[in-house]
């Protein structure tokens, strides 16, 4: 029973701690590459949008000067 007890403290102990932390370093790695991917495909929404809002202006002041 010690020799139970001895290995089920030694996994407690060691291995638990050190997969949870392998476990959450790679779900932070992965939700990091996901972020990134966002992140760029938003840019390229909002560069969209500018360039939208920017040829809208430039008409709204042709009309206006017309």
């Amino acid at each position: 029973m010690d020799v139970i007890s001895g290995v089920v403290q030694i996994l407690g102990n060691g291995f638990f701690p050190i997969a949870v932390c392998g476990f959450l370093f790679w779900y932070v790695y992965k939700k990091d590459s996901q972020h990134k991917e966002e992140i760029t495909e938003l840019r390229k929404s909002i560069d969209g949008n500018t360039r939208a809002l920017q040829r809208l202006v430039d008409h709204m002041e042709v009309t206006k000067n017309e």
